[in-house]
């Protein structure tokens, strides 16, 4: 008898695996995990019910799945220096009037008074237009260490090369010149704000003048939220921007929780732009299977997965169906979140006929596609079709 049972037990697997068919191809610009990582459970108390819900969506709306990141654009730029550079006087080229130039001291150096800032053009003292100590600057909101001055050029203050001098300069310290009033802007842009690690993402840096690139050259940095760096190269194109890959390391998930950073330097050989732009790096600790299954009576699709790590994992997508036109339109959204331990898993979207718009139905696609490590703060993968049916 235990045989026979058996037996009707590898049966119906076998219908369910056939059951399941493969995911549309992957688009470009999808996110998906080439390998799993293997990390201990999460120390922080994390919820283990499972939930399912879903909600219906106005179908003349208009959706962006995993919008492309906007562009960081600076009109600023820093460089570090010493006490004795200061003390002799640290060069700076400004493009426009009204440039506010701020010193900072690094950890253990000597602080720096508003009044101590001497700012010379040609070896000519030049007039402030306002001073501002560390105090007024926290006043203000930013978030600026004790011992910080800042200090405006007025409108008189034609753009070009002055020298910033701090008598009583010792230690190290960083120096800011922001350009409020300029035209010369560097736009930086990442092909995605999400990666996972021992993958890589794409730096686009462009440095203008108005509307028009600038003939520049620069390089970036990549930076944990340990501190560590990795220089990144930018190449120049034939339309004037600067391009350049990101790798992400494979142990990035060793590092503390945080968004990783990258760094951006370039300049036309008389005007300095830098910027920052920031990434979320995930560990992949699961993975969609490359399959789903459709039931067209619950209007439902059991996606298999596996995970390599426990944790709370949730699946989320887009429900699109078709109107009289025969066009496709989302409909509604569902999401479905469990705990797992590891190994192989099925975890259903279920989606309900009463959110059908009247006139639509079949053919469906399941769109916008997520993966995501709740557990961990993670998204995993990222599809933007996953199935069509009839």
């Amino acid at each position: 008898m235990r045989t026979i049972l058996s037996l009707a037990l590898l049966v119906a697997a076998g219908h369910a695996n056939a059951a399941d068919a493969p995911m549309l191809p992957a688009a470009k610009n999808d996110q998906i995990p080439q390998r799993l990582a293997v990390v201990a459970a999460p120390k922080a108390a994390a919820e283990r019910a499972p939930l399912r819900f879903s909600w219906a969506l106005d179908p003349d709306a208009e959706l962006a799945a995993d919008a492309l990141p906007e562009a960081v654009e600076s009109r600023e730029y820093w460089q570090e220096t010493d006490g004795a550079a200061l003390q002799r006087g640290v060069p700076v080229a400004t493009s426009a009037p009204g440039a506010l130039i701020r010193v900072s001291p690094v950890a253990g150096a000597a602080r720096v008074g508003a009044d101590s800032v001497r700012i010379t053009r040609a070896g000519q003292p030049v007039g402030a237009l306002k001073r501002t100590g560390a105090e007024q600057l926290q006043a203000a909101g930013l978030a600026v260490g004790a011992g910080t001055a800042a200090v405006q050029l007025g409108a008189d203050a034609a753009p070009g090369a002055y020298a910033v001098q701090v008598a009583q300069a010792r230690g190290r310290y960083v120096v800011h010149v922001f350009e409020p009033n300029s035209d010369v802007r560097l736009l930086a842009r990442l092909s995605r704000d999400h990666a996972l690690a021992g993958g890589s993402r794409e730096i686009e840096v462009d440095l203008q003048r108005g509307t028009s690139s600038l003939k520049a050259e620069g390089g970036a940095l990549l930076v944990a939220p340990s501190g560590r760096s990795w220089p990144l190269a930018l190449k120049a194109g034939g339309d004037g921007k600067l391009r350049g890959a990101v790798p992400l390391p494979a142990d990035a998930g060793d590092e503390p929780a945080g968004l990783w950073e990258v760094q951006v330097f370039a300049g036309d050989g008389s005007i300095q732009r830098d910027a920052r732009t920031a990434i979320a790096v995930a560990q992949p600790t699961a993975r969609l299977d490359g399959a789903y299954a459709f039931d067209a009576r619950t209007l439902s699709f059991a996606l298999p997965l596996r995970a390599a790590s426990p944790g709370r994992y949730e699946v989320r997508g887009t429900l699109y169906a078709s109107n009289a036109k025969r066009e496709l339109r989302p409909v509604a959204i569902a999401h479905s979140a469990q705990w797992l331990d590891g190994g192989a898993a099925r975890i259903e979207l279920a989606f309900e006929r009463s959110q059908l718009p009247k006139g639509y139905g079949a053919p469906f696609e399941l769109r916008n596609v997520e993966l995501n490590d709740q557990s961990r703060l993670a998204p995993i993968e990222r599809r933007q079709r996953v199935a069509r049916v009839r």
